[in-house]
């Protein structure tokens, strides 16, 4: 992937549907030129059409995005050779052919549908990945599935900010959105700002991991410090100066630690680190998988709605990088499922260490802390005479610090996730290593494209259930 210098924008998405019948192509034309001149000027980022290539409205809004030097990507109800047969002009089917292949990216509607409906999927294809549609409608109603009513009725019911163009007259209307132009994106505004995609993946990574484990120092030193402060206050009691220097020093200890989690919230760095952490994860999905998903539909957009447009623009960036799908499918079982298996095995070992280090550290001390409370009772009941060491450090400083140093381990274990990282890693471990298998043995695209879509499933799902934990969903 090669960089290309300039930092990473958003990608905003026109789509556009319309009518074939023109009354004034030439008025059409002009409306069609000075709406997305208005997009261009007032979207922070990159504008770009979509459209379908049918005779009529489809071709000149295309042929508009290439006069202003806008790329658009172009989706197909048939395979071109069957979409030709819906063209009775020679001469506009090489006007739509020329078009088609200056496209950015052409698809083809999913399903394998005849007209009309082949031409309800390709209007979907456009509507679901826009930021905003341009209509030329006539303002009939429907007159069947795939029609230009059917669209501009659904950009109404989602909410997608739209135009029209009356198809009789050319005026074009006010913009129908709940938030006026210009428009900028706050996710794309807080992206560091590195040229390319390798570079903010690798920016976003560095962010994150420098900022992973501070996230967690406040709620565990607010925890550390409510249990040291019992055990301080048990050796002034016991050892030291006395019960009341140890009650006041435990008060400090104990406000000292109820600030903590204040301090973590206002600078906000759980916050920063869980989006950065977020948008890397959804960036090596989408370098190791974009090859295998339809270009402008991330295998992560459709859990991580709210990142759509960030992944979208991303993924317009790598248009043209594909190589051959073998090729692609054995570095996706190099770099995606072999780097995932390792890591989470790894993780996962590592978490079941260390859980088994809490466990074994919270029996000893909850079990020493019934004995030792035990025999303080029943020195007390039955007056047993004890060294006065004995009594001291047993009798009466054990029972009390013991309690304290089981609960701190029991509240590191989902603090730092050790059992749920320990369970869930392996079980994806042994998934990944299924899916490695199946990805490995596939013959032809379409077998490949499907393990990898459940692969990533797999692995987006895991992380679309840790952000969620976080807040972030």
């Amino acid at each position: 992937m090669v960089d290309d210098g300039a930092a990473f924008r958003r990608v905003w998405i026109i789509g556009f549907a319309g009518h074939r019948r023109i009354v004034d192509p030439v008025a059409v034309k002009a409306a069609i030129v000075t709406a997305l001149k208005e997009f261009r000027d007032d979207l922070d980022g990159v504008v770009t059409g979509r459209s379908s290539a049918a005779a009529g409205a489809d071709l000149i809004f295309l042929e508009v995005c290439r006069e202003l030097g806008l790329a658009y990507s172009v989706v197909l109800p048939f395979p071109e050779e069957r979409f030709r047969e819906d063209f009775e002009d020679e001469v506009e089917w090489a006007k739509a052919k020329a078009i088609i292949d200056g496209a950015a990216n052409v698809e083809i509607a999913p399903g394998n549908e005849v007209a009309p409906e082949a031409y309800h999927l390709a209007a979907r294809e456009i509507l679901d990945v826009c930021d905003a549609m341009l209509f030329l409608w006539d303002g009939q109603a429907a007159r069947g599935i795939g029609g230009t009513a059917e669209s501009v009725t659904e950009s109404r019911e989602r909410g997608v900010p739209y135009r029209i163009i009356d198809a009789e007259t050319a005026r074009m209307g006010a913009l129908e959105s709940r938030v006026p132009l210009p428009w900028s994106d706050e996710v794309i505004e807080k992206l560091p700002a590195a040229p390319g995609i390798e570079r903010l993946f690798a920016e976003l990574d560095r962010r994150a991991v420098r900022g992973a484990p501070r996230s967690r120092w406040f709620a565990a030193g607010s925890i550390t410090l409510n249990q040291c402060a019992t055990v301080i206050a048990g050796v002034l009691a016991v050892f030291g100066p006395g019960a009341d220097l140890a009650a006041v020093v435990k008060f400090g200890i104990v406000v000292l630690a109820a600030c903590l989690p204040w301090v973590g919230a206002r600078l906000r760095i759980n916050n920063q680190w869980v989006d950065d952490r977020l948008r890397a994860e959804l960036l090596r999905s989408l370098m190791a998988s974009h090859a295998f998903a339809p270009p402008l539909r991330p295998f992560a957009a459709e859990l991580f709605h709210d990142d759509a447009a960030f992944l979208r623009s991303a993924a317009w960036q790598m248009i043209g990088e594909r190589e051959p799908w073998q090729t692609e499918r054995d570095h996706y079982l190099k770099q995606r499922l072999d780097g995932q298996i390792g890591y989470l095995d790894a993780k996962g070992e590592l978490a079941a260490r260390r859980l088994r280090v809490f466990q074994t550290a919270f029996r000893i001390a909850s079990t020493g802390a019934m004995l030792f409370g035990a025999a303080a009772i029943f020195r007390g009941v039955f007056k047993w005479q004890v060294p006065a060491a004995v009594d001291r450090v047993l009798l009466s400083f054990l029972p009390v610090v013991l309690p304290a140093i089981a609960a701190w381990c029991l509240a590191m274990v989902p603090l730092f996730e050790h059992k749920r990282r320990a369970g869930l890693y392996r079980q994806m471990v042994e998934r990944l290593k299924e899916k490695r298998a199946e990805l490995a043995e596939a013959k032809c695209f379409t077998t490949a494209a499907r393990v990898v879509a459940s692969s990533e499933r797999l692995l987006l799902t895991e992380l679309w259930e840790w952000s969620g934990t976080r807040g972030r969903k």
